[in-house]
């Protein structure tokens, strides 16, 4: 009897673990054939919080919320200075958080990565993290805003969703 408990387990995990995997496939090929695959939900906008520090530019990144707001994207508002306790947060509902990257957190030519917290194609929170000294080059700010907005990678020169720095550029349409 214990020993058919014991197969009972194991054929449980595997059948658990063949699920978990064929669905984050899923949602990984999802991802790579769809231009916005998740939303913020309309009727509340993210909040964008700077937990990146004072080295920040505030006008730099206001131009980003501008670029996105022009077409077509709500966001709460942008708070330059939040309350440090706000920024111990980790995955923090309903909001954008600004982060500076560890030494290690970034893989090797890798100026900002975001992460984004999704359920049924919803963002439900997302973090922005830059490496050191590249929170205020031109175009880096909607490059990663754009992530947290739901966009993906784009590979057209000039497009803001390029995603290699030296060939982003203003261009922003839907392909």
């Amino acid at each position: 009897m214990r020993h058919d408990w014991k197969r009972l387990a194991l054929v449980f995990s595997a059948v658990f673990l063949a699920g978990f995997f064929i669905g984050l496939v899923g949602k990984l090929v999802y991802e790579s054939k769809v231009f916005k695959a998740y939303h913020w939900h309309k009727n509340t906008p993210p909040i964008i919080i700077n937990c990146y520090g004072n080295d920040f530019s505030e006008a730099q990144f206001l131009r980003a919320v501008d670029y996105w707001t022009i077409r077509g994207h709500r966001i709460g508002f942008y708070e330059h200075n939040p309350p440090k306790s706000v920024c111990k947060n980790k995955k923090l509902h309903g909001f954008i958080i600004l982060r500076k990257a560890g030494v290690f957190e970034l893989p090797a030519g890798t100026l900002a990565s975001t992460a984004r917290g999704t359920s049924n194609l919803r963002i439900m929170w997302a973090e922005i993290k830059f490496r050191p000294g590249s929170q205020n080059l031109t175009l880096i700010n909607e490059h990663e805003l754009g992530h947290a907005l739901g966009y993906g990678h784009v590979e057209i020169e000039g497009h803001v969703m390029h995603p290699i720095f030296d060939k982003m550029g203003t261009k922003f349409f839907v392909p």
